[in-house]
Protein backbone atom coordinates (compact mmCIF):
# COMPACT_ATOMS: atom_id res chain seq x y z
CA UNK A 1 0.00 0.00 0.00
CA UNK A 2 0.57 3.58 -0.24
CA UNK A 3 2.66 3.86 3.94
CA UNK A 4 4.43 6.94 3.06
CA UNK A 5 2.74 8.22 0.22
CA UNK A 6 0.83 11.56 -0.24
CA UNK A 7 -2.50 10.09 0.55
CA UNK A 8 -0.75 8.85 4.26
CA UNK A 9 1.46 11.96 4.56
CA UNK A 10 -1.44 13.85 7.06
CA UNK A 11 -1.76 11.00 9.60
CA UNK A 12 2.13 10.52 9.53
CA UNK A 13 2.61 14.62 10.17
CA UNK A 14 -0.25 14.23 12.28
CA UNK A 15 1.41 12.13 15.03
CA UNK A 16 4.95 12.06 14.26
CA UNK A 17 7.05 9.92 12.57
CA UNK A 18 8.42 7.70 15.73
CA UNK A 19 4.60 7.40 16.63
CA UNK A 20 3.84 6.50 13.50
CA UNK A 21 6.56 3.76 12.89
CA UNK A 22 5.20 2.71 16.19
CA UNK A 23 1.45 2.02 15.03
CA UNK A 24 2.56 1.22 11.96
CA UNK A 25 4.31 -1.92 13.45
CA UNK A 26 1.99 -2.74 16.18
CA UNK A 27 -0.39 -2.92 12.62
CA UNK A 28 1.75 -5.67 10.96
CA UNK A 29 2.08 -7.80 14.11
CA UNK A 30 -1.56 -7.78 14.03
CA UNK A 31 -2.24 -8.61 11.09
CA UNK A 32 0.94 -11.55 11.06
CA UNK A 33 -1.21 -12.67 14.31
CA UNK A 34 1.97 -11.61 16.53
CA UNK A 35 1.82 -10.14 19.54
CA UNK A 36 3.70 -6.67 20.48
CA UNK A 37 6.13 -7.41 23.75
CA UNK A 38 5.15 -5.63 26.40
CA UNK A 39 7.79 -3.00 27.35
CA UNK A 40 9.06 -1.10 29.60
CA UNK A 41 11.12 2.27 30.59
CA UNK A 42 13.90 2.75 32.29
CA UNK A 43 15.19 5.95 33.73
CA UNK A 44 18.87 6.96 35.18
CA UNK A 45 18.79 9.47 37.56
CA UNK A 46 21.76 10.63 38.91
CA UNK A 47 23.54 13.42 40.60
CA UNK A 48 26.08 14.65 37.61
CA UNK A 49 26.54 17.65 35.50
CA UNK A 50 24.99 15.62 32.04
CA UNK A 51 24.48 18.27 29.32
CA UNK A 52 25.82 19.28 26.04
CA UNK A 53 27.51 22.91 26.21
CA UNK A 54 26.22 25.74 24.25
CA UNK A 55 29.92 26.05 23.14
CA UNK A 56 30.40 22.51 22.46
CA UNK A 57 27.09 22.63 19.95
CA UNK A 58 25.84 25.80 18.80
CA UNK A 59 22.89 25.32 16.50
CA UNK A 60 20.03 24.51 18.93
CA UNK A 61 18.78 21.67 15.85
CA UNK A 62 22.06 20.02 15.91
CA UNK A 63 21.76 19.75 19.79
CA UNK A 64 18.68 18.52 20.09
CA UNK A 65 19.55 15.96 17.67
CA UNK A 66 22.45 14.87 19.45
CA UNK A 67 20.11 14.88 22.73
CA UNK A 68 17.79 12.63 20.82
CA UNK A 69 20.07 10.12 19.21
CA UNK A 70 21.65 9.94 22.66
CA UNK A 71 19.03 9.38 24.55
CA UNK A 72 18.43 6.37 21.68
CA UNK A 73 21.89 4.39 22.31
CA UNK A 74 21.07 0.72 23.32
CA UNK A 75 24.56 -0.93 22.87
CA UNK A 76 28.26 -0.20 23.20
CA UNK A 77 28.54 -0.01 19.34
CA UNK A 78 25.92 2.82 19.49
CA UNK A 79 27.54 4.43 22.36
CA UNK A 80 31.40 4.19 20.48
CA UNK A 81 29.94 5.35 17.07
CA UNK A 82 28.34 8.14 18.84
CA UNK A 83 31.17 9.22 20.84
CA UNK A 84 32.74 8.85 17.08
CA UNK A 85 30.90 10.68 15.59
CA UNK A 86 30.83 13.56 18.18
CA UNK A 87 34.63 14.49 17.88
CA UNK A 88 34.61 13.88 14.09
CA UNK A 89 31.73 16.99 13.52
CA UNK A 90 32.32 18.83 17.21
CA UNK A 91 36.32 18.23 18.41
CA UNK A 92 37.28 16.72 21.47
CA UNK A 93 33.93 15.74 24.05
CA UNK A 94 33.99 17.96 27.19
CA UNK A 95 32.98 16.24 30.35
CA UNK A 96 29.48 16.73 30.71
CA UNK A 97 28.92 15.34 26.91
CA UNK A 98 30.89 12.68 28.24
CA UNK A 99 28.99 12.52 31.59
CA UNK A 100 25.43 12.16 29.12
CA UNK A 101 27.04 9.60 26.90
CA UNK A 102 27.81 7.01 30.25
CA UNK A 103 24.36 7.98 31.59
CA UNK A 104 22.79 6.63 28.54
CA UNK A 105 25.10 3.59 28.21
CA UNK A 106 23.86 3.12 31.98
CA UNK A 107 20.36 3.64 30.97
CA UNK A 108 20.88 0.65 27.88
CA UNK A 109 22.72 -1.66 30.42
CA UNK A 110 20.18 -1.31 32.78
CA UNK A 111 17.07 -2.23 29.86
CA UNK A 112 18.77 -4.96 28.61
CA UNK A 113 18.86 -6.63 32.44
CA UNK A 114 15.00 -5.73 32.96
CA UNK A 115 15.72 -2.76 35.33
CA UNK A 116 13.56 -0.06 35.39
CA UNK A 117 14.79 2.30 37.47
CA UNK A 118 18.57 3.57 38.54
CA UNK A 119 19.39 5.88 41.33
CA UNK A 120 23.16 6.42 41.63
CA UNK A 121 24.29 9.20 44.44
CA UNK A 122 27.64 9.54 46.11
CA UNK A 123 27.22 6.58 48.54
CA UNK A 124 24.43 4.16 47.24
CA UNK A 125 23.01 2.79 44.00
CA UNK A 126 19.26 2.04 43.63
CA UNK A 127 17.53 -0.54 41.01
CA UNK A 128 14.55 -1.69 40.81
CA UNK A 129 13.53 -4.17 38.64
CA UNK A 130 10.80 -5.25 35.65
CA UNK A 131 8.24 -6.84 37.21
CA UNK A 132 8.58 -9.36 34.48
CA UNK A 133 12.20 -8.87 33.88
CA UNK A 134 13.43 -12.40 32.31
CA UNK A 135 16.56 -12.86 35.18
CA UNK A 136 17.82 -16.33 36.25
CA UNK A 137 17.12 -15.86 39.68
CA UNK A 138 19.58 -18.65 40.91
CA UNK A 139 22.68 -15.97 40.19
CA UNK A 140 21.09 -13.67 42.41
CA UNK A 141 22.66 -15.28 45.64
CA UNK A 142 25.65 -15.35 44.40
CA UNK A 143 26.12 -11.68 42.69
CA UNK A 144 24.68 -10.51 46.28
CA UNK A 145 27.53 -12.86 47.72
CA UNK A 146 30.29 -10.75 45.68
CA UNK A 147 29.76 -7.62 47.25
CA UNK A 148 30.15 -9.15 50.89
CA UNK A 149 27.06 -7.31 52.76
CA UNK A 150 27.19 -4.12 50.74
CA UNK A 151 24.85 -5.49 48.29
CA UNK A 152 21.01 -6.38 48.77
CA UNK A 153 18.38 -7.66 47.32
CA UNK A 154 14.80 -6.70 48.41
CA UNK A 155 11.62 -8.83 47.24
CA UNK A 156 8.17 -7.00 47.46
CA UNK A 157 5.59 -5.63 44.87
CA UNK A 158 9.10 -3.61 43.00
CA UNK A 159 12.10 -6.40 43.38
CA UNK A 160 15.25 -3.67 44.38
CA UNK A 161 18.80 -4.41 44.09
CA UNK A 162 20.49 -1.70 46.52
CA UNK A 163 24.42 -1.46 46.85
CA UNK A 164 26.00 0.72 49.88
CA UNK A 165 29.39 2.33 49.86
CA UNK A 166 29.86 2.69 53.45
CA UNK A 167 33.53 2.61 53.45
CA UNK A 168 33.90 5.60 50.81
CA UNK A 169 33.20 9.13 51.42
CA UNK A 170 33.00 9.45 47.47
CA UNK A 171 33.44 13.47 46.47
CA UNK A 172 31.25 12.98 43.29
CA UNK A 173 29.04 9.95 42.07
CA UNK A 174 32.05 8.88 39.59
CA UNK A 175 32.46 6.16 41.33
CA UNK A 176 29.41 4.80 41.97
CA UNK A 177 28.65 4.82 38.53
CA UNK A 178 31.67 2.39 38.00
CA UNK A 179 30.31 0.22 40.41
CA UNK A 180 26.57 0.84 38.81
CA UNK A 181 28.27 -0.39 35.55
CA UNK A 182 29.71 -3.11 36.70
CA UNK A 183 26.49 -4.42 38.98
CA UNK A 184 24.62 -4.10 35.40
CA UNK A 185 26.93 -6.13 33.76
CA UNK A 186 26.50 -8.92 35.97
CA UNK A 187 23.20 -8.70 35.82
CA UNK A 188 22.87 -8.34 32.24
CA UNK A 189 24.67 -11.79 32.32
CA UNK A 190 21.70 -13.08 33.59
CA UNK A 191 19.38 -12.05 32.32
CA UNK A 192 17.13 -14.46 29.80
CA UNK A 193 17.26 -14.49 25.92
CA UNK A 194 13.82 -14.65 25.25
CA UNK A 195 13.31 -17.90 22.96
CA UNK A 196 13.10 -16.91 19.21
Amino acid sequence: GNILGAEQHGHMEAVGYDFYCKLLNEAVLALKGQKEDEGFETVVDCDIDAYIPASYIKNEYQKLDIYKRISGIENQEEYMDMQDELIDRFGDIPKPVENLLLIAQIKAMAHQAGVTEVNINRQEITLRMYKNAGIDTTGIPGLIDRYKGAFVFRTGEVPTFIYQDRRAKNKDCTAMIEKAEEILGELGRMAVKASV
